[in-house]
């Protein structure tokens, strides 16, 4: 099994629009994914996952958004700007999907040996 991966939507798009017919069962899973940065205990990377199984092959997209501040009820303006371009994204996707006539689930497919 290979993974190709892609860290632009659209080009991650264009290429399941490729193999449409062969995308396992139809699905492509699209979630958030926070990842704690190495540097600060109160950063958090965010980004935007979206992985499909076409054919014996992995396609996977990972889209960064930005740096989270702080995670909670007080949000900062630039932590808005951050959440709102992961759903921008997410949106995007779900709809690109959508189009080609393909379910959006969430979670992330992993590589297995």
């Amino acid at each position: 099994m290979a993974v190709v991966k892609f860290n632009n939507p659209g080009e991650f798009l264009a290429e399941l629009k490729q193999d449409c017919q062969q995308i396992d069962r139809g699905i492509v899973r699209v979630t958030s994914l926070y990842r704690g940065s190495t540097v600060s205990p109160s950063l958090h990377h965010l980004s935007v996952v979206a992985t499909a199984r076409v054919g014996r092959d992995l396609v996977r997209l990972d889209y960064y958004c930005g740096d989270l501040w702080q995670i909670g009820d007080q949000d900062s303006p630039h932590d808005q700007h951050v959440m709102e371009r992961g759903q921008r994204i997410s949106r995007a996707l779900q709809d690109g999907c959508s189009q080609l006539g393909l379910e959006v689930r969430a979670g992330v497919l992993e590589e297995t040996q």
